[in-house]
């Protein structure tokens, strides 16, 4: 099963997820990656490496950065739950990875459930 960390804020994330605020995700598409499998389960971890949840994909969605939808990025769960809010703190991540990022760049949103919690460091 594969273990991956959110690539900001990642604890913070994690803690959404465990809360049920987080239902989603979203990552650059990476031509040389694959595509995520309906039904597949994955580990998600604290930054210290602690197993903290494993979710199961739902369902996903390849799409240019720009036809992100207000219902969408409610999903995520960040922030104020809103597009505005989703698009600031993406579009200035997926630059800061790749400099030639832009609003027609494809993007993966993947939905996922949580199938079981792992420890929580904190406690």
């Amino acid at each position: 099963m594969e273990k991956w960390k959110f690539g900001i804020n990642n604890n913070e994330l994690i803690s959404l997820v465990l809360t049920g605020k987080k239902t989603a995700t979203t990552s650059l598409l990476d031509n040389n990656e694959k595509l995520p499998v309906i039904g597949e389960e994955s580990i998600i971890c604290y930054d210290d490496g602690t197993e903290a949840c494993i979710i199961r994909t739902t369902d996903f969605k390849v799409m240019k950065f720009n036809e992100m939808t207000e219902e969408y990025a409610k999903l995520e769960g960040e922030g104020d739950l809103s597009l505005d809010y989703w698009k600031k703190v993406h579009y200035d991540f997926f630059k800061s990875i790749d400099m030639d990022f832009n609003n027609n760049s494809k993007i993966v949103f993947e939905l996922f459930e949580l199938v079981s919690k792992g420890v929580d460091p904190n406690e």
